[in-house]
């Protein structure tokens, strides 16, 4: 268990004299966040421009100055996210002088940063992934995936493009969800959901507001699998898949490249099924800030309609209040393991958990 109240923030840089700086004193506005469609954790806060040393504070913390951002709970400190300041904008009014900043960390350069690469039919996804970081000496754990992959072209493709196209060819070919996020100083390729701790958030004592929607929008019940363009431009169809038809026809089209089989294809068009097949589902959870969440930690939910195990999508932190708003998508196949006679689908009985905590449990 983990208790909010106890939890103590630290915001420390270090200028270019290579002197480590607290400047927990003299923040406000403190907060990260990980975007669903970000690789990189973004962190911003508000300093007192006052004087150190004979300095001001943004002659000291400038664009390229590393911020460190601990977490203590009890005895023990944590590192919970760093950066490198890459917007910087010092303000002075009316006698007061402030200065606002934006940091990310290790993962944006590979947003920024375009390249190409070539890579064979049968290279593995651990060779691709490990080469581009090579190549722009990147520090990195890998514990993905090593499946094979057909031919793969990248031209004038950001890094960041790269990698995604590669953990997306992973999941149409059933090789599970992977991503790339940074931690202390390393980029680590990981499967979601592989944190050791899952936090369980209640209703009754550690959320503050659960919001849950459903669209029927964009979903696709039945996909065609046709073939290449004739030469009078006709194309056959060579395969029909159907999903939930009870919501009607909503029709979509995989080509067969022809470097794949069909059974590709059809892979590919069950993959769009399971990914459109349904109703559209946006849940968004406000509870006390862990500062140790991250985007594709496992969490556990019981508050409203949101019952069950879901990952975390992106998460948004504020120090300030002490609050984090995270949007999370289900974890079917968690939850279909996990389902009782309670009521509470996904939701396991364990006579070991209490309600005592003011923040979130673990498993």
């Amino acid at each position: 268990m983990i208790s909010i109240k106890d939890i103590v923030y630290r915001v420390i840089c270090i200028p270019p004299d290579g002197e480590q700086i607290d400047i927990t004193n003299i923040t406000t506005n403190l907060g990260w966040e990980e975007g669903e469609k970000e690789l990189s954790v973004r962190i911003s806060l508000k300093a007192y421009n006052t004087i150190y040393n004979g300095k001001r504070v943004s002659q000291l913390i400038q664009p390229g100055t590393p911020i460190f951002v601990y977490a203590t709970v009890g005895a023990e400190q944590k590192e919970v996210v760093r950066g490198t300041v890459e917007k910087w904008a010092p303000t002075y009014t009316n006698g007061d002088s402030t200065l606002d900043i934006e940091a990310y960390d290790e993962m944006h350069p590979l947003r920024k940063n375009e390249d190409y690469a070539y890579f064979v039919d049968g290279v593995t996804t651990k060779t691709m992934i490990t080469q581009i970081l090579d190549k722009w000496g990147v520090p990195y754990d890998y514990k993905g995936p090593d499946i094979t992959h057909n031919k793969m072209v990248f031209k004038k493709s950001h890094i960041c493009d790269m990698l995604q196209k590669i953990f997306n060819d992973v999941k149409q070919k059933n090789g599970g969800i992977y991503f790339a996020r940074a931690r202390e100083g390393k980029v680590e390729i990981i499967a979601r959901g592989m944190n050791e701790d899952i936090y369980h958030f209640d209703e009754s004592d550690n959320t503050v507001s659960a919001k849950d929607s459903f669209d029927s929008g964009s979903i696709v019940t039945r996909v065609i699998i046709v073939g290449k363009s004739d030469k009078e431009g006709h194309q056959s169809v060579e395969a029909t898949v159907d999903g939930k038809m009870e919501y009607g026809v909503r029709q979509a089209i995989v080509e067969r490249e022809s470097s794949k089989t069909l059974e590709q294809a059809t892979d590919a068009a069950n993959q769009l099924l399971r990914e459109r097949g349904a109703l559209k589902r946006k849940t968004t959870l406000v509870a006390p800030d862990l500062p140790f969440l991250r985007k594709g930690d496992r969490i556990r939910v019981r508050a409203g309609t949101v019952l069950g195990y879901f990952f975390v999508k992106s998460v948004r932190h504020n120090a300030d209040d002490q609050k984090m708003t995270i949007d999370i998508d289900e974890d079917k196949e968690k939850n279909k393991e996990t389902e009782t006679d309670n009521g509470l689908s996904g939701i396991e009985t364990d006579a070991n958990e209490t309600d005592e905590s003011t923040g979130g449990e673990t498993e």
